[in-house]
């Protein structure tokens, strides 16, 4: 369409974000050397270029790029270290870590299987994990993740409002996270994200989200895996398209040239 001059097109950034969710409270998930053993074995660049034909980012913090505070903290694939991790913790080809990672097929798109096979294969890669994949449609998804069903599974969020909270309490504070279906909790983090809200400057506040980032990259209650991007397609003549931020789209500002 960006070929076709019968077309005008827009493309931006988006806060969009899809991650993995880890309970902690479920099997083998409460330990956090194979969260982070997980981590490493995940290749966002073939994700961006395989599934997505470019049109995502990679993604290595729970704050997107382009919102204020957000910070790489994740690591890049090291598949050595994942390895490393796992053999410290008494697995090996002959006794691997076996996994679920649940996905609903159809409420993020077409893609969704593709890119839980592809990480399913890149947690196989290590040769030490054996990860079977897992689905149920939306509802009984939602069910599932509210009940502590599935102790590995996909999500995606689209912002509440344009500020780095929005990407870190509903995640991370101990009251709060069981909605996401992590059950993460840990004092430190609550006291920094309660902080967050209280400090008025967003130097202060930077500094804050900088030690949160950090310490969810510890922690690993999630793994970011990348952010979407804001495409538009209109006529020429129509005039006043605004890639809004928090992915309203503003009909009212829309005119004829």
């Amino acid at each position: 369409m960006q070929q076709n001059n019968k077309f005008t097109t827009y493309v931006g950034q988006s806060p969009f974000m899809r991650f993995i969710v880890f309970n902690v409270k479920q099997d083998p998930f409460g330990n956090a050397k194979i969260r982070e053993a997980l981590a490493y074995a995940v290749n966002r660049h073939e994700i961006e270029s395989k599934i997505f034909a470019g049109q995502v980012k990679p993604l290595y913090t729970m704050i997107p790029v382009g919102i204020w505070g957000s910070m790489n903290v994740m690591p890049s694939q090291d598949i050595a270290k994942s390895v490393s991790i796992l053999q410290s913790l008494g697995y090996s080809k002959d006794k691997p870590l076996n996994i679920t990672l649940w996905y609903t097929p159809s409420h993020y798109g077409s893609t969704e299987a593709d890119l839980v096979l592809t990480l399913k294969n890149q947690f196989e890669s290590t040769g030490l994990i054996k990860c079977n994949v897992n689905y149920a449609e939306w509802a009984t998804y939602i069910d599932y993740w509210n009940k502590g069903v599935m102790g590995m599974f996909m999500l995606g969020w689209y912002p509440d409002y344009f500020d780095p909270d929005d990407f870190v309490w509903p995640f991370l504070q101990s009251s709060a996270s069981p909605l996401m279906g992590s059950n993460y909790s840990n004092p430190t983090m609550d006291q920094l994200l309660t902080d967050a809200r209280l400090v008025s400057d967003e130097a202060g506040r930077t500094a804050l989200y900088d030690a949160v980032q950090k310490l969810m990259a510890q922690d690993v209650p999630y793994i970011p895996l990348f952010q979407g991007e804001q495409q538009i397609a209109a006529k020429p003549e129509v005039a006043g398209v605004l890639l809004d931020p928090v992915q309203i789209f503003r009909y009212y500002l829309l005119y004829k040239k």
